[in-house]
């Protein structure tokens, strides 16, 4: 039972649209800390960069930030959330095509995609238990 409103179960509810959070199991011990990693999970999965050098970002993504950060700051705020590898490949894009318009936003929201499709991710306890009995 949720007592109060929890932004993050946006990240931990699939519907089976392509643009979707993946669908895992939660249990009541640190479910915070599984809502967290459930969302930087998305965000490292849907988040792109077209060829034109935008930063993509799905609906559901901008909904949950809209009231949390600037557009002006998007980007910065969803490098936080990504690999150290794909955080430097979205700012060396960004960086370069900024010089273009000032002023224009760098990133495009991609709307919700209604093909059906449910991701399965293993939760970290059941993955370890299956690398153990190999």
């Amino acid at each position: 039972m949720i007592d109060h409103p929890e932004p993050l179960l946006h990240f931990a509810l699939s519907c089976g649209l392509h643009s979707s959070p993946a669908v895992r199991i939660f249990r009541p011990e640190n479910m915070n800390e599984s809502l967290k990693r459930s969302m930087q999970d998305y965000i490292q999965a849907s988040v792109g960069i077209n060829n034109k050098g935008k930063l993509l970002v799905p609906k559901l993504l901008h909904c949950f930030a809209k009231g949390m950060v600037e557009d002006s700051v998007l980007p910065d705020w969803i490098c936080q959330f990504l690999s150290p590898q794909q955080a430097s490949m979205v700012k060396n894009c960004l960086s370069r095509n900024k010089w273009r318009i000032l002023g224009a936003r760098v990133f495009s929201i991609t709307p919700f995609h209604s093909r059906f499709r449910f991701l399965f991710l293993l939760d970290d306890k059941s993955s370890q238990l299956s690398k153990s009995k190999v």
